[in-house]
């Protein structure tokens, strides 16, 4: 299994701090790691939700003031990273 990140996602850890990004990197290599030991998204110990309304289908991950969309492709196997953004802006 993989993380794919889209071109948005990208921009945004570019333009980050450094510890930013290594918080987000060690999130996701916990989902990763979850995903594929146990076959299940780690919802309460990753503060992971399903999204709603026009996000229907995707994920939100918390990482303090950070909030990671993120889609699980079964097949393809992978985690699709789509946007990152701070909580206000990355819903728009």
């Amino acid at each position: 299994m993989a993380v794919k990140f889209r071109k948005e996602a990208i921009k945004f850890l570019q333009k980050a701090f450094p510890e930013d990004v290594a918080r987000i990197q060690a999130q996701l290599n916990q989902l990763l790691i979850a995903v594929e030991e146990q076959g299940i998204i780690p919802f309460i110990d990753l503060d992971i939700k399903k999204m709603k309304g026009k996000w229907e289908g995707f994920y939100r991950l918390r990482v303090g003031k950070i909030r990671v969309i993120f889609a699980l492709s079964t097949d393809s196997d992978s985690i699709e990273v789509i946007t990152i953004g701070a909580r206000g802006d990355v819903y728009k």
